[in-house]
């Protein structure tokens, strides 16, 4: 039979080992992920760079969208300012061209005396 003590002494030498075998496989995973790193930062960064790319392309689609809606409303108002001109324009005409008709021809056929 072996002593108590040297049992004692067995599992402690036992457990030092497992320890000494767990902070091996911790360092070993640490060197690993370690390595690892600059692959995983790079793909992260390369999501980031996607999802902001992204973003910005649909803020870009976004504001192009307001920029046409609000352009078409301005070319809107252009054409109405000009249609409701063209119309005085063709009112005056159409109030003023007898009379108009009736000088142009006085002037030519009836010069005034100097």
């Amino acid at each position: 039979m072996v002593p108590d003590n040297v049992m004692i002494n067995v599992r402690i030498i036992n457990e030092i080992i497992a320890i000494e075998y767990n902070a091996q496989e911790l360092i070993k995973n640490a060197k690993r992920e370690q390595a690892d790193l600059p692959v995983k930062t790079s793909e992260i960064l390369d999501g980031l760079k996607s999802e902001y790319n992204e973003k910005a392309l649909a803020r870009i689609e976004k504001v192009r969208e307001a920029e046409e809606e609000f352009a078409e409303k301005q070319i809107d108002k252009i054409y109405k300012e000009h249609e409701e001109k063209l119309e005085k324009l063709k009112k005056v005409v159409d109030e003023n061209i007898d009379s108009w008709v009736e000088k142009i021809y006085n002037f030519i056929i009836k010069p005034t005396e100097l």
